[in-house]
């Protein structure tokens, strides 16, 4: 499979010659999260940066194979495609998980690993839970939309719809900020729909699919960057460090499940120290 990607270089000709920077956004989101944050990183790091659309996600080609070792898959073959021997790997979410798994799998094409909020544990199918609760606020927001509404329109259109509803079904819904302008919106034979193939991802949370046990160690350095009021708890995974001996875990205090959203200057100040070697943090066990 060849994921759709976005390539940001840095200023001028200062691209050193180290591994690039990968960018993968979580669930129900594309890359267009790291519009703003991309080109930060590939000027602060003197790295190139790519930000890639998971399968099923933006304009990546859709699937009904989806787990967490297929995209760390997809991502394996991404790299290979694009003569990538290594990179420093920056994922959120389900792309925090697809980074972590394929440094477990191939520690050797990963350099540095950030994973915002993301956990090490097992999931359960689950019918009910945030993510289930926004996926279906998804699937029904669209009929919302008016006809003849341009794009500005419909996502105006589906936050009013949205906004009242977010933290009813779900309580920890409530504490995560939406950017709309950056919501995986297009318009297709003249009616507006998600670009996300909301099926697939619906059976995924919903069935065995979504189990994964994860399995290896990876000693490359590695960050796992979290809000303190996520439902996520990343300091909570004892296993983190089993698998990760070298990790630091960083909470924002305040912070919810979109970090580089919520506080994008603080993300890339700590991201970039990070990959540039320049962290004095240390771990918070």
């Amino acid at each position: 499979m060849r994921l759709s990607y976005d390539v940001y270089q840095p200023p001028g000709d200062r691209e050193e010659n180290l591994p690039p920077v990968i960018l993968l956004h979580g669930m129900l989101d594309s890359r267009k999260t790291w519009k703003f944050i991309a080109p930060q990183i590939a000027k602060r790091t003197g790295r190139k940066v790519y930000t890639v659309d998971a399968r099923n996600h933006g304009e990546s080609p859709w699937s009904d194979e989806f787990t967490f070792d297929i995209l760390a898959e997809d991502l394996d073959s991404f790299l290979t495609q694009h003569n990538i021997r290594k990179a420093a790997l920056v994922g959120h979410s389900m792309g925090g998980r697809t980074s972590l798994t394929l440094a477990l799998k191939k520690p050797e094409k990963v350099e540095k690993l950030v994973v915002e909020d993301m956990h090490t544990k097992n999931f359960r199918p689950t019918q009910r839970g945030p993510i289930m609760h926004l996926l279906k606020l998804l699937q029904d927001s669209v009929q919302y939309i008016p006809p003849q509404a341009d794009e500005t329109e419909a996502k105006q259109a589906i936050l009013q719809f949205m906004k009242p509803l977010i933290g009813s079904g779900h309580a920890k819904l409530s504490q995560i900020k939406f950017d709309m302008s950056m919501l995986p919106l297009k318009k297709h034979n003249g009616s507006f729909c998600w670009q996300a193939n909301l099926d697939a991802l619906e059976n995924f949370l919903t069935t065995e699919n979504i189990r994964q046990n994860i399995q290896g160690v990876y000693l490359g350095d590695a960050l796992f960057i979290y809000g303190t009021k996520s439902f996520f708890k990343v300091d909570k995974d004892p296993r983190i460090l089993e698998c990760f001996p070298r990790a630091i875990k960083l909470g924002i205090q305040g912070g919810s499940h979109l970090i580089h959203f919520e506080d994008p200057g603080r993300f890339v100040d700590e991201v970039t120290n990070f990959i540039n070697g320049h962290s004095n943090m240390k771990s918070k066990y």
